[in-house]
C-alpha cells in the first residue's frame, strides 16, 4: 500500500512489524473490516518472524481495492494501523 495507486496486474505487499509488546503475539489482517481468510485465496499472509507479518497479493485487481487493517494483541492489549489500496485500469472481456 502506498501513495499512489496500484495498476491492475501489479504485485503489492505490506508489511506489519510489532516493535513491542510480551509474547505471545497476535497478528491479523482484515480488508474493509472483514477479516482476510480462504475468502481471499488470492491474498497470501505469512510471518517472517513472531512480530513480522506480509500481506501480498501477486496480481491486484479492482475488488482487492479498500482499506486495509493489520491488528496486533497480546494478553495486555492491542493496537492496530490501517493503510488504503486503490487500483487503476479495468478488466477487458472482450
Amino acid at each position: 500500500m502506498g501513495d499512489e495507486p496500484a495498476n491492475w496486474g501489479d504485485a503489492v505487499t505490506a508489511t506489519c512489524t510489532v516493535f513491542k509488546g510480551d509474547f505471545p503475539i497476535t497478528i491479523e489482517w482484515s480488508l474493509n473490516s472483514e477479516p482476510i481468510d480462504q475468502n481471499y485465496p488470492d491474498i497470501t499472509i505469512s510471518s517472517s518472524s513472531k512480530r513480522v507479518s506480509v500481506l501480498t497479493i501477486d496480481a491486484v485487481s479492482a475488488n482487492h481495492a479498500g482499506e486495509y487493517t493489520c491488528s496486533a494483541s497480546n494478553v495486555a492489549g492491542g493496537t492496530s494501523y490501517s493503510a488504503s489500496l486503490a487500483v487503476n485500469g479495468i478488466k477487458y472481456n472482450p
